[in-house]
């Protein structure tokens, strides 16, 4: 157990690891994985991810290699998460098969299943959305449930996780909210106030270690579009339970409201949807005002975030004037 490794799990890190890593491009990840897998049927690339390229193979094994310092740093971490929760059985996720130090990489049992997007989920019938919603709460309270906070916030500190330029999450909105100027002087009072309230009632001490990514691109369905797997932990921080299950609002309020039922009736604790939704409306403020910042108008995350502020908050004509078309296929 976590709680007696005294001397830090992770303090190899810094000390034994070597001094200079190679991190694997494209051709390099397609390489090792063809070397670890010669008898692989197929192996495809996937670059889109932020922190890491993944070799799948043959729909039986992803191989990830971090991009950089952070991005190893989040695979390590990960790794550690997910052996942790190696006995979780309410949803499938990534077995730990082995890793690499240099270039670093990261092997995975493959989860299978299909995504659906948070679109076609509003289509489904109610009791579907609803048992959806209550498997999210299942998988996110066996989570909250199995990893020790204490350990886990000395373990972050171990691999500087919280010194990472996306984190605290603090920092982050305080930059892209506070200390932004938003295109209208409606859009940026709301602004300001939902970044008032988050401090108010989401900005507090941790208690418990949540996914803090729960949404649909990091989960599988069966052929039924019943959610059967859950897959990316490097994002994995520390907060509340409220803070985990935010991004269902993305679907619909119902599908949230079900999500925090579900999780008090198993949990004992009560839940503050409006904590919920505040982070929800929080982070697309975020999104919408470094999107802009950065005029990638055209990414899916800024048409998203129009789509979803435009639907919550009612005014301010989020992403007026922008093509916001073919926001639904990224939720």
């Amino acid at each position: 157990m976590l709680k007696h490794h005294s001397k830090g799990i992770f303090a190899w890190y810094n000390k034994a690891m070597p001094p200079r890593l190679k991190f694997a491009n494209k051709d390099t990840a397609e390489q090792i994985a063809s070397e670890i897998y010669p008898s692989a049927r197929s192996i495809r690339m996937i670059e889109h991810s932020y922190d890491n390229i993944v070799a799948l193979v043959d729909s039986t094994y992803a191989v990830r290699f971090p991009r950089d310092e952070n991005a190893n740093a989040r695979s390590q971490y990960e790794k550690h998460i997910l052996q942790q929760l190696e006995n979780v059985t309410t949803i499938t996720i990534p077995t730990v098969i082995t890793d690499h130090g240099n270039p670093p990489y990261l092997v995975t049992s493959f989860v299978p299943g299909h995504h659906v997007s948070t679109q076609a989920i509003r289509t489904l019938p109610i009791d579907l959305q609803r048992e959806f919603a209550r498997k999210v709460a299942q998988f996110a309270y066996a989570m909250h449930s199995t990893l020790v906070l204490e350990d886990e916030l000395r373990i972050r500190q171990e691999l500087n996780l919280d010194s990472l330029a996306e984190e605290p999450w603090s920092i982050y909105f305080r930059k892209t909210i506070s200390q932004a100027t938003f295109p209208t002087l409606q859009q940026d009072a709301t602004a300001k106030e939902y970044y008032a309230r988050w401090n108010a009632i989401c900005n507090i001490s941790p208690q418990v270690v949540v996914h803090d990514d729960l949404h649909t691109e990091n989960m599988f369905f069966d052929v039924n579009n019943r959610l059967i797997g859950i897959l990316d932990f490097g994002d994995t921080n520390v907060g509340t339970p409220e803070q985990d299950l935010r991004q269902l609002y993305r679907i619909n309020e119902d599908v949230l409201l079900t999500a925090l039922h579900e999780y008090e009736d198993i949990s004992g604790r009560s839940l503050n949807q409006e904590v919920a939704k505040t982070w929800a409306i929080t982070q697309e403020l975020a999104v919408y005002s470094e999107q802009l910042t950065h005029n990638n108008t055209e990414h899916r995350t800024f048409k998203r975030a129009c789509r979803n502020l435009n639907a919550w908050l009612g005014e301010g004509d989020w992403g007026k004037g922008y093509d916001l078309s073919d926001v639904d296929g990224y939720q």
